[in-house]
């Protein structure tokens, strides 16, 4: 088994001596193969996120079941059903208890600029867990009194500083809905595509907010089960109870309909993958240019390979090799860069944007297709390459 191995760590290695032996044609190679990273990276990041961010408040719901209206579209959309439909779920076997959860778009008056922005407002039912932030279970009491709020620190730069008043006085004024309110505390999630800035208060206060939101109305139901309740049993049961009016989920099933309706009915998905083709294209070009020269600039000694008997897959595999190795290396400072470039997006816009292996590995293999793409373009002149002709 060894003596293979031997045998090839003793041939000449003339893809990568011809690689390395233009210090400058090297770094051009891989600063394209990079930048193509980048722009790939940078694609499919942001995309990931958007997508995410969308299922980031059904995510921090704590329950196993989710009852919605049987109209949910999507989480910036949502129906109401009535608050009568959830507890019918409770004479249900398996199911521990039930917390309504009232979600509405208010409007923010920024305190600095009096300018006017959406914002998410969760209503919680403060006697049965809600939302799985430890802020609401620490804050309770304090949220049982009408007025008060917990802030996102992940909202965006327009809605003012109530971060860092918060963390400065301990509390912060708010208007919301031409109602005076009084964040303190925060919590952290982040933008969507329904809101970029979030609140959460408790039930009474929601109403309080949303003077005309009817009482008996909720739009989602949580659902916890006990220890060892099987969700798709529970959900089997409760199923028949219901009219045609609500649906019921569990919470990755909810989590997966959100997320296909913005890929179904969102515009960026094209955008981005747009992105992405554009980064392979740039690569491609930048790799088939520097091979093409390097094939037409070697011609005497391809051709001097092909005098001594070597065969065309020989010369061809010599500037494979070569896209392979500017696909590896060039590959390493890109995935470097997109790291830094991933935490700096994540701070611009409190977007969720990291770095996964299925992500690095999906990139890698577009740069490897890329530049294998390339340089077999690169090899058609070698095809063709008669020794007699060069000589």
């Amino acid at each position: 088994m060894a003596a293979p191995f031997a045998k090839l760590l003793k041939r000449t290695p003339v893809a990568w001596l011809q690689v390395t032996n233009n210090p400058v044609k090297l770094l051009i190679g891989l600063a394209g193969v990079s930048f193509s990273n980048l722009l790939m990276f940078f694609q499919l990041g942001l995309l990931d996120s958007l997508y995410n961010s969308q299922r980031k408040p059904i995510e921090r719901m704590d329950a196993d079941l989710v009852m919605v209206s049987r109209k949910y579209s999507n989480m910036g959309s949502l129906q109401e059903f009535q608050r009568s439909r959830l507890y019918q779920a409770l004479g249900v076997e398996g199911v521990e208890y039930v917390s309504p959860l009232r979600i509405a778009r208010g409007t923010w008056i920024t305190p600095e600029t009096r300018k006017s922005f959406d914002v998410y407002v969760f209503g919680v039912n403060l006697a049965y867990p809600s939302l799985a932030f430890p802020e609401v279970e620490a804050n309770a009491s304090r949220l049982r009194l009408l007025g008060n709020a917990l802030f996102d620190r992940n909202s965006k730069k327009q809605y003012g500083q109530v971060a860092e008043g918060v963390e400065r006085d301990g509390t912060f004024a708010l208007e919301i809905n031409n109602k005076q309110i009084k964040v303190i505390d925060l919590f952290t999630m982040g933008a969507t595509f329904a809101a970029e800035a979030n609140l959460i208060v408790s039930d009474s206060t929601f109403l309080y907010l949303f003077p005309k939101a009817d009482p008996t109305r909720i739009q989602v139901g949580l659902i916890k089960l006990s220890a060892g309740a099987s969700p798709a049993a529970v959900k089997a049961a409760i199923d028949p109870l219901l009219g045609n009016d609500v649906q019921v989920l569990t919470r990755q099933g909810l989590s997966q309909l959100e997320l296909e309706y913005w890929k179904r009915n969102a515009s960026v998905g094209f955008i981005f993958s747009l992105g992405v083709l554009v980064g392979f294209v740039v690569g491609s070009i930048i790799v088939y240019q520097i091979l093409y020269g390097d094939v037409m600039n070697s011609l005497p000694q391809y051709a001097t390979l092909k005098a001594m008997g070597y065969k065309d897959a020989y010369v061809i595999g010599v500037v494979i090799q070569q896209s392979a190795i500017l696909a590896v290396v060039g590959f390493v400072p890109g995935v470097l860069i997109s790291y830094g470039l991933y935490a700096l997006l994540a701070n611009v816009t409190k977007l969720t944007v990291f770095m996964t292996l299925t992500r690095a590995l999906q990139v890698l293999i577009l740069t490897f297709v890329m530049c294998v793409g390339s340089g077999t373009l690169a090899t058609r002149k070698l095809v063709q390459l008669d020794p007699a002709d060069v000589f």
